[in-house]
């Protein structure tokens, strides 16, 4: 199975400014280490995206991130934008979950985003996304 970067357990940044979402998030995930092909994940979390971009600077890297658009203090959109640009952070897959519209879609997708995902979003969906981003075989 694929190894994460930092050669230990993957690493999930949640940037999200709802905790009931965050809870279901990490739910969700957390169905990634159970069963057969299970794998270690650690969910950090960001309210917005300024403490986001933060967190990316640091050390142990970040795997994967998994964002709201509609956030306070630095939005979605620029939380990818700035990921997307920024040479040390291009790398890492950004999946989008968002209630936004068919324009939110596009722009976040433009701007660099792998994968949007439509709120209400199903925890099926979540985990089979996340396993395509970081590779992980079923």
């Amino acid at each position: 199975p694929a190894r994460p970067a930092s050669g230990g357990d993957y690493r999930v940044l949640v940037v999200e400014d709802n905790a009931h979402v965050v809870e279901m998030y990490e739910y969700a995930l957390r169905k990634l280490r159970g069963g057969t092909g299970g794998v270690g994940v650690v969910v950090e979390y960001a309210a917005n995206g300024h403490d986001a971009l933060l967190r990316l600077e640091e050390k142990p890297r970040i795997d994967l991130v998994m964002a709201d658009i509609y956030m306070p203090v630095m939005d979605g959109f620029s939380l990818v934008e700035r990921v997307k640009c920024d040479p040390n952070l291009m790398e890492i897959p950004v999946l989008v979950i968002s209630a936004g519209g068919a324009d939110a879609r596009a722009r976040a997708l433009d701007l660099g985003a792998d994968v949007y995902l439509q709120k209400p979003v199903q925890f099926g969906d979540i985990i089979s996304t996340v396993r395509t981003l970081l590779h992980i075989g079923r």
